[in-house]
């Protein structure tokens, strides 16, 4: 009866532990958490996304430079998305002259991120003396791609800093006339991969008086980095008691994670728009590899692939 007794604890305390593991996932998953002032002046969002953020480095095969650039994109992009009302996702985007020809980040507001990066070939990203520099003159675009709608809806403004922060402040000021406060850090380890991510977004709603804005701009400008807050132990929900100087309830909570819709289907899909001439091009000089371009997966296309896609585009073509 020992052994019996023995051997039901091993399965509970089994249990207990696998039950452990599975809160102790749960807290560690990256989620970006809204809240709204009980006055209705504010609302403010807050992210972490590390293992979003690390997850878009290892996929991508980056460089340090690259994954702490395309990192704060992301953060952006799921700050954007936490205040989205009824649109399905948005894209933060930007395109300039430096060494990164294109930054590409997209979030849901069911927590599904994505990016990717662009060079222009002539320039070298290492050469920068700054992150700043890295995408140089050009346009910073915001997307919201909406249900049901055939174009999303777009704002676009000049690139002032090269900081995605500050450069996300200045369109909703300048495209919105909306009053808002971003933090946005990426912290790397000796490694060179993403350690913590994050980023607050706090934004002045109708209503709100000069003073309190004041008030807003002067508790954000005291705080230290967001990434050594989010680095703590506190939990995200604590950190807005800290940081936040006004009382707020809680709105919205989601995950985040880096995923993509992507799969073979859906390429082999885009390519029945090709000719068969073409897809036997294709065939013949062996280019049976397809790359996403968000996530870096690759798919391999065989015979019997080419055989059903030239015999169908062979079929539209008749």
């Amino acid at each position: 009866m020992k052994c019996i007794g023995d051997f039901l604890f091993i399965i509970k305390r089994n249990c207990e532990l696998d039950r452990e593991e599975l809160i102790r996932s749960f807290e560690q998953r990256d989620r970006v958490r809204s809240v709204l002032s009980v006055n209705g002046h504010f609302r403010a969002s807050l992210v972490k996304n590390s293992n979003t953020s690390l997850a878009a480095q290892q996929k991508h095969e980056l460089d340090t430079v690259s994954a702490y650039l395309l990192s704060k994109y992301l953060t952006a992009a799921t700050l954007v998305s936490s205040t989205l009302k009824g649109q399905e996702r948005v894209v933060v985007e930007a395109e300039g002259s430096g060494p990164l020809a294109r930054i590409y980040a997209e979030a849901s507001q069911v927590g599904e991120v994505r990016g990717f990066l662009a060079y222009n070939q002539d320039k070298d990203l290492a050469s920068i003396s700054h992150f700043d520099e890295a995408i140089g003159i050009g346009l910073l675009k915001i997307s919201r791609v909406l249900y049901n709608e055939p174009e999303p809806i777009t704002g676009i403004v000049p690139i002032v800093t090269g900081d995605i922060a500050k450069d996300l402040a200045h369109y909703y000021v300048q495209s919105e006339q909306i009053p808002t406060a971003v933090l946005i850090d990426t912290r790397m380890d000796d490694n060179g991969y993403v350690k913590t991510s994050g980023g607050l977004l706090v934004q002045a709603l109708p209503g709100v008086s000069e003073r309190e804005i004041d008030d807003m701009v002067r508790a954000i400008e005291g705080l230290p980095n967001i990434a050594e807050l989010l680095d703590s132990d506190d939990k995200p929900i604590d950190i807005l008691e800290e940081i936040l100087p006004f009382t707020f309830a809680e709105t919205k909570t989601s995950q985040v994670d880096f995923f993509c819709r992507c799969s073979k289907d859906r390429f082999i899909d885009k390519l029945t728009t090709l000719s068969p001439h073409d897809l036997r091009e294709m065939k013949e000089h062996g280019q049976n590899e397809l790359v996403c371009q968000f996530c870096g997966t690759k798919y391999i296309l065989d015979e019997n692939d080419f055989k059903k896609l030239i015999n169908e585009t062979t079929v539209k073509s008749n």
